[in-house]
């Protein structure tokens, strides 16, 4: 069963924070600059977790935050853009 999963990030290094992005582009969407949704299964979430992990250096942080379907619809944004559609994110 899949989850939705926002995974914020602060990294300071130009080229780890890019492969951050990069693992993280590939299954889910970016919402804000360090900022994706992902809908995940949790083999998923290990999966990319551990991806991500190896390229962390001291400092660096990554925040996974699950939520539920209830949590999800009662998201809400203030500025531009509208809310991201689930374009069927699949991992190799």
């Amino acid at each position: 069963m899949k989850r939705f999963w926002v995974v914020a990030y602060d990294i300071s290094d130009d080229a780890v924070r890019h492969l951050v992005c990069e693992i993280l582009k590939d299954c889910g969407q970016r919402v804000q600059y360090s900022v994706f949704e992902c809908l995940l299964t949790w083999r998923e979430v290990k999966m990319v977790r551990e991806s991500v992990k190896r390229h962390l250096e001291k400092g660096d942080q990554v925040r996974w935050y699950p939520l539920c379907s209830w949590c999800r619809e009662k998201v809400f944004w203030q500025g531009r853009g509208a809310m991201p559609e689930n374009t069927g994110f699949t991992l190799l």
